[in-house]
């Protein structure tokens, strides 16, 4: 309750009487101070699990203290703090030149779902919001002047290794939708009518060269004079080590229960040979009717909140997943004719 003041009538003759006294005493009404007063409030229901996982990464040296004065001692926001501290600890500055991501905390796998996660289980989600872009006919033209088989090698364990953790869409992609589409077509009085893109007329001889193992990749490596190649083969070669620093989480029953009508992931990477060729026309004929059912998330990390062991696994998994995206920015940046797939950002 807000207190009323009286104001002071002034004083009257005998004779008539003041206007204060034939008018309603008025009142005012004291405003309190906002100086100390949150400028925010939230409002949660049950913060016992975001508390729990908290502790978790505290008592791991995940999570710095020093960030619940700036999280303004919330938290949820604290925790989103910390996620940032550790994106980008692990090449966060070189993954948002090429890829733009989305990295979800949530008990469920589908945001406007009912059906959430067993109890005591959260969920970090790694998704696109667009597609990167590599261009990779001049860097196959370059590495072919070099040896027969290293085009064909670059492209296996470049798309392999980005593969292991995020979708990765190229000509094998393109060849399956051509192949749906002649399945589409066969059903039709006149099937000769319809065209479908050449993939096989745009990919490279070169890449159906059999490519080299790590092992020959590195032996040959120590022979290669050209410094620019030299430096392509080397960011290649730490890519896949990063990449193979951990485990990709295993696709839990759960988790299929509560993605069991969901579409296949959206790809992070479009890797075209040429600007506008076969595999960039089918990849944009797929993006027509790539939302018209909710994409499986790219990666899926679960954070078990009764086993502290399964938490920090998963921030490690998420440390090399980060890294790796960060290997494969830098390799892109490298690579010849790609100067354009550089994302402008604000700030």
């Amino acid at each position: 309750m807000l207190p009323l003041a009286r104001r002071e009538t002034p004083c009257a003759t005998w004779r008539l009487p003041a206007a204060g006294q034939l008018m309603a005493p008025p009142c005012e009404l004291i405003l309190p101070t906002l100086e100390k007063v949150p400028t925010e409030q939230r409002f949660s229901a049950d913060d016992r699990e975001v508390i729990a996982l908290a502790e978790i990464l505290v008592q791991s040296d995940i999570a710095a203290v020093e960030d619940w004065q700036e999280s303004g001692r919330d938290a949820t926001k604290y925790l989103l703090v910390t996620l940032r501290r550790w994106i980008g600890g692990h090449g966060g500055a070189s993954i948002q030149r090429r890829f733009d991501l989305d990295l979800t905390l949530s008990d469920r796998l589908v945001d406007y779902s009912d059906e959430r996660g067993p109890a005591g289980m959260l969920y970090l989600i790694v998704d696109p919001d667009s597609a990167a872009f590599v261009l990779l006919n001049p860097v196959l033209e370059l590495l072919e002047k070099v040896h027969p088989r290293l085009p064909a090698t670059f492209f296996r364990h470049f798309a392999g290794s980005l593969n292991r953790w995020v979708r990765v869409y190229d000509h094998h992609d393109a060849e399956e939708r051509v192949d749906m589409l002649r399945e589409w077509y066969e059903g039709e009085e006149n099937p000769e009518q319809y065209e479908v893109p050449d993939i096989e007329g745009c990919t490279p001889k070169c890449l159906k060269e059999r490519p080299l193992s790590l092992r020959g990749l590195k032996k040959l490596s120590r022979s290669i004079r050209s410094g620019e190649v030299r430096g392509l083969v080397s960011g290649l070669l730490e890519l896949c080590r990063i990449s193979h620093q951990a485990k990709r989480p295993e696709f839990t029953e759960d988790m299929g229960e509560q993605l069991m009508d969901s579409n296949p992931p959206l790809p992070c990477l479009l890797a075209a040979f040429s600007a506008g060729d076969a595999v960039v026309g089918c990849f944009d004929d797929e993006a027509q009717t790539a939302m018209e059912v909710t994409p499986q998330p790219n990666l899926i990390i679960p954070l078990k909140l009764s086993d502290p062991t399964s938490v920090r696994q998963g921030f490690r998994t998420l440390g090399v997943v980060c890294d790796t995206l960060a290997a494969a920015s830098r390799l892109i940046d490298v690579m010849p004719s790609n100067e354009d797939g550089v994302i402008a950002r604000e700030g």
